[in-house]
């Protein structure tokens, strides 16, 4: 059903839908109470032919060639999914040498496919705050993809979703909360993906922001009350500053960083189809961000022909592939239009070349990852030739847990509880400690969308952002072995209610770790913030029985504390985030002072859900469901600090072993071209005269960070800016100290650059510099600045 014929429907019905707040395309007619769907087409946004931009003219001029010696036929089978082994598969022109392209999910891994790495999550990444660890785990996933046979790897998450709810299913899959951190890991991994061989696909464009109402095409999920195909994808209504200043700004470095592909998204973006909507493909992406790549459709995201390849897209996804199932649109459908001239030829052929040149840019036509050998599409499972290959290597179990340990964030340390220091007994309790009872490939393997929770140390979320490990270390097999060489007894407790046996258990021990998890997947989105299988209970429980009960969390986002967090009992808490498959050493090398823990929050922890932004996941059940942005920029730190909410562990907030002591701020106006674009993009900014940046350095900021303990520990600075007419403050640097010894100080630097210290004027539609000063804070969180400076423009 189209979404005109929804319309009606609606109308029919009696059903009224309220106007798009500040519809992001200026010409919209809100007059009729429903936001006019044109406004968003190609007749107002047409859409930009590929140049090839400053760093791929070469192979552009290459694709153009190929493309023109193609028939019109071999064009649309190119840029339509495939049958094949892979997730998803371009078509194939042999005759001119181009090959059928694989992809494969995913941001964690690839998947579903034995013989590879379980890396940790995209949002554990973040919470190591280290720019190194993000682009080596590009890295290093991106040669598993390589040399599984992957030509285009579906990730990383680079902003859809962002964050803005904190019950969202697939938060775990991204970065930060925060668009300039997630702008900053998702430029790092794109580069890391691509220098390995692997092209990189940005995902998912733009404003994703739930689950609920996602409504892939032809696919019933489990909040769904209607038939398929009948209720329209969740609206996000997305105003116009918001949609620049937070929901674009990842994407933009990831162009920036070169990604060869981008992936539009399932939801609808004020009111028509993210994969058909012409403002923000063809406009803001292609035309302001200057991508070059190909623009493909989310499986079951394109639900039409000729309004979604003259919108924007470029490749529609699975196709054919799946058996047809996710909708029977693109390949021979297209030839009717192209006939009758609704879709040029032209068009077409600008689709194909973008598919084509990052791949001949990327250096894969000489140099082509390894033949596939295993099969994703259910359709091909039972291929007698399929066989899967073992891609590890050592040292990216090394890296792995590095990771884990670099991203454990301390949260509460009371009286130095941690690090362990040679306890006599040990208590471990709660089945995220132990083995998954189910096994892993059935965690997320051949069942990628599990509707139960994984029984078992919690390692990674669900759906698309899962990847199988090739073993799980659990905390309770590491701690055992710790436990067994310092003659400690261990003893343990997998069961979550099962009281009287930690009642038992913990009265003896001299120390009580209690492990849980919160799970969260892909396809809905997370019911409440608690723990699963009642944990406040079995926290409460255990440390009622024991008076140094540390707890250990796997969560893939904020977890209320508030039942428990202040008792005293509860000497340590630790967010351990989703770690991968490294999670159990990783985290015993925190608990016994191996490492000092670093990482930093990368979202809020409130007192309650109520304390962040309201309506931020909408799932009553209506013909048109309608997300409304009433909170514009103001998502996670930044809507507690506009309206002076105290969270309970705030954005950036982190303990180590040691204690820190910042002094000595300095600010320079300084100016330095931009050096670090791939690919420039074309941001309109104020003051450009043809040679400038909106990525030029503008300032510099310096400032002492001394290691006031006795305890060698890594720190993260990081530095906030409040510009004038923007409520809340903006993460705009952070920069990581590591191995700090004791006594020693070092000088963190923060290059601000003009779109750091710019805002989005949707009056002139370009990035300005607000007039007067911007006062920029450093300090070890969101909350705890301790020093203060300011700027402002000549």
């Amino acid at each position: 059903m189209s979404s005109t014929a929804l319309s009606l429907l609606t109308v029919a019905l009696g059903l009224f839908v309220a106007p798009a707040l500040g519809d992001i395309s200026p010409r919209a007619d809100l007059s009729s109470g429903l936001t006019t769907l044109s406004n968003n087409s190609a007749a107002a946004w047409p859409g930009p032919n590929a140049t090839g931009g400053y760093a791929w003219t070469g192979a552009f001029a290459q694709a153009q060639a190929l493309v023109a010696q193609m028939t019109l036929e071999e064009k649309i089978t190119l840029i339509t999914g495939q049958p094949g082994r892979c997730v998803g598969n371009t078509g194939a022109v042999e005759r001119l040498g181009v090959p059928a392209l694989c992809l494969e999910d995913g941001p964690a891994g690839v998947r579903p496919v034995q013989g590879i790495s379980q890396f940790p999550a995209g949002q554990a990444v973040a919470a190591t705050w280290d720019r190194d660890l993000m682009y080596q785990r590009g890295y290093a996933m991106g040669k598993e993809f390589f040399d599984q046979g992957v030509n285009i790897a579906l990730g990383p998450v680079t902003g859809g979703p962002l964050g803005r709810s904190p019950r969202g299913g697939r938060n775990f899959e991204g970065f930060f909360d925060d668009a300039y951190g997630t702008g900053e890991a998702a430029y790092q991994t794109v580069r890391g993906m691509q220098d390995s061989g692997v092209l990189a696909t940005a995902k998912h464009f733009i404003g994703y922001e739930q689950d609920t109402f996602r409504d892939p095409f032809n696919q019933s999920e489990s909040y769904q009350v209607f038939p398929v195909n009948v209720q329209t994808p969740i609206s996000s209504n997305i105003d116009n500053r918001a949609v620049y200043e937070l929901y674009l700004w990842g994407f933009a470095e990831a162009v920036r960083a070169g990604t060869g592909y981008v992936m539009c998204s399932y939801n609808e973006v004020n009111q028509t189809h993210s994969c058909s909507n012409a403002y923000t493909l063809n406009n803001l992406l292609k035309t302001e961000l200057n991508f070059q790549g190909g623009v493909m459709s989310d499986w079951g995201a394109d639900w039409g022909d000729a309004e979604f390849i003259n919108g924007g897209l470029d490749i529609s996804m699975p196709g054919a592939g799946f058996g047809g199932i996710f909708g029977p649109f693109w390949g021979q459908a297209l030839i009717p239009y192209i006939d009758n001239g609704t879709v040029t030829e032209a068009r077409v052929d600008d689709a194909a070349i973008r598919l084509l040149t990052p791949w001949i840019y990327s250096g894969q036509p000489a140099n082509p990852p390894p033949a596939v050998t295993w099969n994703a599409d259910p359709q091909y499972y039972e291929t007698e030739d399929a066989y899967w290959r073992d891609v590890r290597l050592v040292e990216t179990m090394s890296l792995i847990r590095q990771i884990g340990e670099d991203s454990a964030t301390l949260l509460k340390n009371t009286n130095s509880a941690l690090p362990l220091r040679s306890p006599k007994v040990i208590a471990i309790i709660g089945s995220d400690a132990g083995a998954n009872l189910l096994g892993e490939l059935d965690g997320g393997g051949s069942n990628a969308f599990p509707s139960w929770n994984l029984n078992g140390t919690l390692t990674l979320g669900g759906g698309s952002g899962w990847a199988i490990p090739p073993y799980i270390v659990t905390p309770y097999e590491v701690i055992n072995y710790r436990g067994r060489t310092m003659n400690s007894q261990v003893y343990a407790v997998f069961n979550d209610t099962a009281y009287d046996a930690v009642n038992v258990t913990v009265p003896s021990a001299d120390v009580a770790i209690v492990f849980l998890s919160a799970f969260t997947r892909e396809g809905e989105d997370r019911a409440t913030l608690y723990l699963d299988n009642d944990g406040d209970t079995l926290i409460q429980t255990v440390a009622a029985n024991n008076n140094n009960t540390i707890v250990v969390m796997h969560a893939g986002g904020p977890v209320l504390v508030e039942n428990w967090i202040d008792n005293p009992n509860v000497t340590a808490v630790i967010a351990s985030h989703f770690p991968g498959q490294e999670a159990g050493a990783a985290i015993a090398s925190v608990l016994f002072g191996d490492v000092s823990p670093s990482g930093k929050l990368p979202y809020t922890i409130g007192h309650s859900l109520y304390d962040y932004p309201p309506d931020t996941i909408v799932d009553t059940p209506v013909l048109q469901p309608q997300a409304y942005f009433n909170e514009s920029t103001l998502i996670d730190y930044r809507w507690f600090s506009a309206h002076n909410i105290t969270p309970r562990f705030e954005f950036g907030y982190g303990l180590a072993y040691s204690t820190f002591a910042y002094s000595n701020i300095t600010i320079q106006s300084v100016y330095v071209p931009d050096n670090t674009s791939i690919q420039q993009t074309h941001e309109p900014f104020e003051g450009f005269d043809g040679t400038n940046s909106l990525y030029d350095t503008l300032a510099v900021v310096t400032a002492q960070v001394e290691n006031t303990g006795d305890v060698m520990a890594c720190e993260t600075a990081e530095l906030y800016a409040t510009l004038p007419g923007s409520p809340g403050i903006w993460l705009r640097g952070f920069d990581k100290l590591k191995a700090l010894s004791p006594g020693e100080t070092r000088t963190v630097t923060f290059a601000l650059r003009r779109k750091d210290l710019s805002l989005w004027s949707t009056e002139r539609q370009l990035w300005y510099i607000p007039e007067g000063e911007i006062q920029l804070q450093v300090g070890t969180s969101s909350t705890k600045l301790y020093l203060t400076t300011s700027w402002s423009q000549s």
